[in-house]
């Protein structure tokens, strides 16, 4: 799927191009609603809403994405047709079945994962989600059928339209209310646009077979995307329960944030090395440890000066109310020091992905203790402390099991001195900060 096309734009960087417009449009948003002049109140509830959604979709989803590629390869021609319309039908089969849940189950769903009783707009936003769910697959659709230029289209249209759509209406007075539903109407149309092509690019007709093998190879990517992430969707939920308090969680919520560009770049390295790695072992740890080399070049001094700078941008870029965010966001930073590390690449590499659960299921644990015991000791940086010792023991166990199982030394992937140095450099520049 990395071939060029349409000049030097290939699909694989067409669809990093999306990534970073979809992280774009998330920080505009958030800063364009803290310059607003809405409420620290409704701002909370705004980011409720989010987390509740991005909680009960995102382990799906995204598992469902990452399926897409694999079994669409390892079809024919007729049978891949049908696999993209009977692909969309599954996004929407479990979209409306989520839209029941929560429209039936509101008085429950919204205590557990919040601690509130109600969160306004809440029906808006679940319609907002029915609609808005089964056109997550567009942009892979385009992959699929190798339009890069369409990927990148997309995606600057639809983000740009979902920033304007809620800051609109909210400063012209209509507040959430009108926010939300213009994104409902957003929705609706990506949604037409999704069933469009579906219908282009796909046959009409029910496979379940096709239904049925997709689910399968889906499955563990969906739980090893459900543990890897529910480490950071705690914290939220941890907030919520513990304090209570809207104006709170949404301070967290701001502050909460890894280095975006250390995330996305650490993420695409691990993921290009893979094919490498799979076939040339030996070359591939040393492509690894050159190219995970310059990327510690680029992002500890990156990280180190965000640091010193945190502090005074906050207010600036969002609002003064959230001058607290800047402690919780520096403890965030730190987090960039176990993102360099890819030993998860070589693990996948290795044809054994199930490790990688089962260290993701340690690392829950301990995020899980460790956060119900900060909290209490440390408030909100206490939790970021915990994501922090979380993700280390995440790395330290894969590193362990390549280290006595496989017969792999860090030191063949990684470049031991200048790690050491940047990290020493990272926790001397917090401490100072």
């Amino acid at each position: 799927m990395g071939i060029p096309f349409a000049g030097h734009i290939s699909t694989t960087r067409a669809l990093q191009i999306f990534q970073v417009m979809r992280l774009g449009a998330v920080v505009l948003t958030s800063i364009l609603l803290a310059k607003s002049g809405l409420d620290m109140a409704g701002i909370g509830s705004y980011e409720m809403l989010l987390y509740m959604g991005s909680t009960l979709t995102f382990f799906w989803v995204n598992g469902l994405l990452m399926g897409m590629p694999a079994v669409y390869a390892s079809l024919g021609d007729a049978d891949r047709k049908a696999f993209i319309f009977n692909n969309f039908l599954v996004f929407c089969a479990i979209s409306a079945g989520l839209f029941l849940l929560l429209s039936l189950g509101e008085s429950v769903v919204t205590p557990l994962l919040t601690g509130q009783s109600a969160v306004p707009h809440f029906g808006l936003f679940c319609l907002y989600l029915l609609f808005n769910l089964p056109s997550f697959p567009v942009e892979y659709y385009y992959l699929l059928k190798e339009k890069p230029l369409h990927i990148i289209g997309w995606g600057a249209i639809t983000f740009g339209l979902h920033v304007v759509a809620l800051y609109v209406p909210v400063i012209t007075g209509f507040g959430l209310k009108g926010g939300f539903t213009a994104l409902a109407i957003l929705s609706v149309l990506k949604f037409l646009w999704a069933a469009g092509l579906a219908v282009r690019f796909g046959k009409i007709r029910l496979r379940t077979d096709l239904i049925r093998q997709y689910l399968v190879f889906s499955a563990p990517l969906t739980l090893n995307v459900l543990v890897g992430n529910f480490v950071i969707l705690f914290d939220a939920w941890l907030v919520g329960w513990y304090f209570r308090d809207e104006v709170t969680f949404a301070i967290f919520r701001y502050g909460s944030r890894e280095f975006p560009l250390a995330t996305a770049l650490a993420t695409a390295l691990g993921t290009a090395m893979i094919p490498l790695l799979t076939t040339d072992l030996k070359a591939g740890l040393a492509e690894l440890k050159q190219r995970s080399g310059r990327l510690m070049h680029l992002l500890f001094p990156l990280t180190i000066v965000l640091l010193f700078l945190t502090g005074p941008l906050f207010p600036l870029v969002f609002n003064p109310d959230f001058a607290a965010s800047a402690a919780v966001f520096n403890v965030y930073l730190l987090i960039t020091a176990s993102r360099v590390l890819l030993p998860n690449a070589i693990v996948l590499a290795q044809g054994v992905p199930k490790v990688i659960f089962w260290v993701g299921m340690v690392e829950l644990f301990v995020k899980i203790a460790l956060g119900f015991l900060f909290v209490h000791w440390w408030g909100l940086q206490g939790i970021a402390w915990s994501a922090v010792l979380a993700f280390w023991i995440e790395k330290i166990g894969l590193m362990w099991y390549l280290e006595t199982k496989c017969g792999i030394r860090t030191g063949d992937w990684l470049d031991g001195r200048w790690y050491l140095a940047y990290v020493a450099a990272l926790m001397a520049a917090f401490m100072i900060s």
